[in-house]
């Protein structure tokens, strides 16, 4: 079964990681025990343990540091009034892992089209959370994304490198995604 496992764990970590986000913007904290429970699960069943807690630690970290700092900015508000909520943290964490697992075709993919993915994707998915309730955006609707297209423009690239940086300074067995 853990061959198994690992040997799809790119496909589990892509439906795994959808699943998780929707579940954390549609329940915010209320969804805290069971981000905690997939992060557990999640460290008992990957083949890259060593790789997954140093990208999440420096992707959470930076991810999370520049929510803080929209939210002071008041570029976002939360419903708790919350300066970074605790569920918006346990997805970076969770978005960290997806990094090295399901999004690690990044890598493969040049630097620019990196750039333009974070500058798409990124302020959709913030777009989305929005239209579920789970943030708000007190400035008009285009300045917000675009503060949003702008940081993930230049930070997607960020975290792939830091992707590779982690990978390919650890002794533990790289496996092909």
């Amino acid at each position: 079964m853990r061959a198994f496992i690992s040997r799809q764990f790119f496909w589990i970590n892509l439906i795994w990681f959808q699943l998780i986000w929707l579940i954390a913007v549609y329940f915010n904290n209320q969804a805290l025990c069971f981000l905690v429970f997939s992060l557990l699960c999640h460290f008992y069943l990957t083949p890259t343990r060593r790789h997954d807690l140093w990208l999440m630690g420096c992707v959470t970290l930076v991810g999370g540091s520049c929510d803080a700092l929209l939210t002071q900015a008041g570029v976002m508000l939360f419903p708790d009034g919350a300066l970074l909520p605790l569920w918006l943290l346990m997805l970076w964490t969770h978005f960290s892992l997806a990094l090295n697992h399901c999004l690690s075709w990044l890598q493969r993919v040049p630097f620019y089209l990196q750039a333009v993915f974070g500058g798409l994707f990124g302020p959709l998915s913030y777009y989305i959370g929005y239209k579920m309730g789970a943030v708000s955006f007190p400035l008009p609707l285009l300045k917000t994304l675009l503060i949003f297209a702008v940081i993930w423009f230049c930070l997607l690239p960020v975290y792939v490198r830091a992707r590779r940086y982690f990978r390919s300074n650890s002794n533990e067995n790289k496996h092909s995604h």
